[in-house]
């Protein structure tokens, strides 16, 4: 088992455990603790687990949110295929806006090549990603930059979204839930969410089976304000079947 294979091996562990032991993961992965120490040092540094005297926790309240770095990594395959089903409802001609987090950089990824397409983002990742997509128009908003969610931020950026009318936007989340709908854990992430959501003439959450059924500190709005949810074949059964009960079209990949 290489480093990487490790360390996704170790996070999938702290997803079903909750709590892990250094020795025990040593033993389990055939390497020295001073190994496994430092893999949960990273995780710490991420704001993924949060260290204890001979393991780790992993963090998974409602005020707690790994850095995009770290959510980057997780779940890789499924934010893949989250992308391109995303990407496969923008038309040539749509206004779009893109959140921050890493799965709507995947969907920036996914746009790269496409032509004839406005999007709007306050995300620095995406804007990354699209800045060499000649054939597309980026606009992006102004803000106070956050770096742990790798974007722009506050009343400017509010202001911004103003002056722009959207055909689709699409959320990343923390969390989502049928009593509590679209979470966030930053009051910042918190308001500009909302007010794109009264923007944009359609709204769809984009998010993996892991974020379903999950709380956080702050509301965003009622899953009954979303238009669509794009999710993987894993999520929740139940879930899936309240959100399509109240009207919301959920696409599973």
């Amino acid at each position: 088992m290489n480093t990487r294979e490790r360390r996704r091996a170790l996070l999938a562990a702290l997803q079903t455990d909750k709590r892990v032991v250094v020795a025990e993961l040593a033993a389990r992965f055939d390497v020295t603790t001073m190994t496994v120490r430092r893999d949960l040092r990273l995780l710490a540094e991420t704001n993924v687990v949060t260290l204890v005297h001979g393991g780790a926790i992993y963090n998974e309240g409602g005020a707690t949110l790994a850095t995009v770095k770290a959510r980057a990594s997780i779940m890789q395959g499924a934010k893949k295929a989250l992308a391109e089903a995303s990407a496969a409802r923008v038309q040539e001609g749509n206004a779009i806006y893109l959140d921050t987090g890493s799965t709507c950089m995947s969907i920036a990824e996914a746009l790269a090549g496409r032509k004839n397409i406005a999007v709007l983002t306050h995300s620095l990742g995406v804007m990354n990603i699209l800045a060499g997509s000649p054939a597309l128009q980026l606009f992006t908003m102004a803000g106070k930059y956050d770096d742990g969610l790798k974007g722009f931020f506050g009343d400017l950026t509010t202001r911004d979204m103003d002056g722009f009318r959207i055909d689709i936007a699409f959320l990343g989340t923390c969390g989502l839930s049928l009593a509590d709908g679209l979470m966030s854990t930053n009051p910042a992430d918190q308001g500009v969410k909302r007010k794109i959501i009264e923007t944009a003439r359609k709204t769809i959450a984009v998010v993996d089976h892991t974020k379903i059924n999950k709380d956080a500190f702050l509301r965003v709005c009622g899953l009954r304000e979303l238009d669509g949810i794009i999710t993987d074949k894993e999520a929740d059964a139940a879930f899936v079947a309240g959100a399509r009960k109240l009207g919301i079209d959920v696409v599973q990949v």
